[in-house]
Order: C-alpha cells, then structure tokens, then sequence
C-alpha cells in the first residue's frame, strides 16, 4: 500500500462515513480510503440512525425526503435485514418545544410523512408528543458488517483509526502512515464526532460548534416501550428497544446528570437494573443546524451537526464532496457552511442543547 494516492480519504467510524466513502467510489469513480474503528459487537452503542428528526426546515425534510430514498434503494442491494420500520415518538415537555415540534409535524406532513398528534399522558403529562410513522432506522450489529463487505467489494481501502498516523495539511490534502506505508489523499473529510475531535485543535473547529458530554446506558430485559424509540426533546435523551429487549438509553451530559434524565424517562419501568454504561463526548451546533464546510485555517472538511440522520443524507452529501451536487443540494449546503457568522441565524433549528439549557 506504500506510494498509494486517493482522491478522497474519509475519516469516521459510522455508517455515514462508510456509506459516504462507498458512494464516491461507486457513483462518482473517486478512489477512496476510509480510516475508522472496525465494529464490534461488545461496544455499547453509542449512537442510532433514523431517517427523520425534529427538524422544521422544509428544505431539511425535502432533503431528508430524496435522499432517503436513495438510500434505502442503496441498502436493498448490500443485503438483507439492515434496516427496520420504526413508529418513533418525539416528545416535548415545555412550550417552545411543544411549538417547535407542532411547526415540525406541519413541515414533515407537506413532504408526504405521517406524522400523528399522541394524546397520552402516560407519555406526556403535560407537553406534547407526536408519532412519525413508518420512518426507517438503520439496524446496528448488521449494517456495520454489510457496509464493510461493499467498501472490500469497491476495492474501498480501510484503515484503523487507532494505529493510522494522520497528517492534515492546509490546502485540504491528508497523509496516512501505517507501519512503514505511507497513504496520502487530496482531500480530507472528518466524517464523525470522534474524528473531528480526535484531528481538529480546539480553535480549528468552527465556533458554532459545542462539545458535549454524553452518556450510554444499557438496561436488562424490560416490558416494552410505547414505542421502539422515543425521543425525549427536551430531557436531552433517547430510548431505544427491539421487542422486548434491554433499552439501550442515549443522553446529554455527565453520567451524573443524564441518569437522573434517563431515570426519570425510565420510570414507568423501574426498577431497571444496569447491564452497561458508557460516557464519550460528541460534538453539537449551537443553532441546531448541520456544520458543512472546512475547518478553520485549513481546507479539511467536516461533517457535523447532522444527528441522526446523517446515513439517509449520505447520497446528498457524496454528490456535494464529488462537486456534482444538484442545484437545492448546492443551495442548502452553501447555507450551513461555517463562518457565516449571523447569516447562520437564517437556518437555525430546534436543538436538544438549547432546549435543555431552556428548562427552568
């Protein structure tokens, strides 16, 4: 592998970035590597994959609404199983939020989605809550696999994170070092949280971005939810539970101060005992709108910001890095590009930071 040159090296562990390094080399004929931790299946997950999200941007839901579909189209021919139907709940406990979401349930329904008002107190007492139906999610423990088999299919050369050597350079180019190989590609892309915070010094990153603290959390066996994942807007956390299985919880903040959060949302079901528990950082917007764009001082560039959703995205952002972007995709990603400074105001969307930050 010494002397190899690629257009593209992307860094990131997640299905995004595989989906992303496996679209520019079969779509677009770039030549690719991918430098990432390799799945295992005694990691607690960290993270979820779901084709719609609070958002009240139309121009998000219309993107969301093309761009899912080429996915899902995508992962039909990687295999079997890798994706699932999923009725999420979304659930606001204060009035903006209950708003936010009310305006969210109008955009989603204009683009074709099914989106329901919930009247139930059990789920919430005294906000709102609505249900997006039939809205897919990505199966963790398969897709991971699938991914990988495509990229050794593509000839897409993966590289582990852990034991890579990484060189950015500011004119956006990148040089790998593995043993004695040496990798260099024109163009970088920090593809995840756990990459940009693992390449980007502090005042490289744009200043909308936030670090956060997180904390996972796995439960024994328990009754099912009312939902396979539910979405706590403004508690900052995010149930998850296939069948009648452990719930996998996903929350902002310190192990301290997110398991009260996730108590709380647990307790309908407690006693719950505690299988596993994992913190990490990740990274969020302050105007709760996607990051797309290069670092400061450097032409690297960084995907951030994009939640949940950034695999259904990943048609949409693979044509944008191969400059053969549509012009609305052209248009929306030019408009959540960093240093905008206040022009960023315009395309600013409901974030769980600020909500939670919101509460009384």
């Amino acid at each position: 592998m010494a002397g190899e040159t690629f257009d593209f090296a992307i860094l990131g562990s997640t299905p995004m970035a595989g989906l992303i390094a496996g679209l520019l080399g079969s779509e677009h004929g770039k030549r690719v590597c991918l430098v990432g931790d390799p799945w295992s299946p005694f990691h607690l997950a960290r993270r979820y994959d779901l084709s719609v999200a609070p958002a009240t941007r139309p121009e998000t839901w219309a993107l969301l609404a093309a761009s899912s579909f080429e996915t899902l189209k995508l992962l039909a021919t990687l295999g079997k199983g890798l994706s699932e139907r999923v009725d999420p709940l979304l659930v606001a406990d204060i009035p903006a939020s209950a708003g936010a979401l009310a305006h969210m349930r109008h955009m989603a329904g204009a683009y074709r989605y099914a989106v329901e008002r919930v009247a139930d107190r059990s789920i919430a007492e005294a906000g709102a809550a609505c249900r997006v139906r039939d809205a897919v999610m990505l199966v963790g423990g398969k897709i991971e696999p699938a991914i990988g088999a495509w990229l050794d299919r593509l000839d897409v050369r993966r590289l582990p994170a852990e034991t890579t050597g990484v060189t950015l350079r500011r004119d956006g180019s990148i040089r790998l070092v593995i043993g004695a190989a040496v990798v260099d590609a024109a163009q970088a892309v920090l593809a995840d949280d756990a990459a940009i915070l693992r390449h980007l010094d502090p005042d490289e990153r744009d200043r909308v971005l936030r670090l956060r603290k997180a904390t996972a959390i796995f439960t024994e066996p328990a009754k099912a939810l009312p939902a396979s994942l539910i979405s706590y807007l403004d508690r900052d956390v995010v149930l998850l539970q296939r069948g009648k299985g452990g719930i996998l919880a996903i929350a902002g903040g310190a192990a301290a101060d997110a398991g009260g959060r996730i108590g709380a949302c647990l307790g309908p079901l407690a006693p719950l005992k505690r299988v596993g528990q994992s913190s990490f950082k990740t990274l969020a917007t302050s105007d709760g709108a996607p990051l797309i764009g290069f670092a400061k001082g450097l032409r690297t560039m960084v995907l951030a910001g994009l939640g949940a959703t950034g695999a259904f995205l990943a048609p949409a952002l693979a044509r944008h890095l191969a400059c053969v972007a549509t012009d609305s995709e052209k248009a929306y990603f030019a408009a959540r590009e960093p240093s905008r400074g206040n022009a960023r105001q315009l395309i600013a969307d409901y974030s769980a930071t600020g909500a939670l930050e919101a509460r009384p």
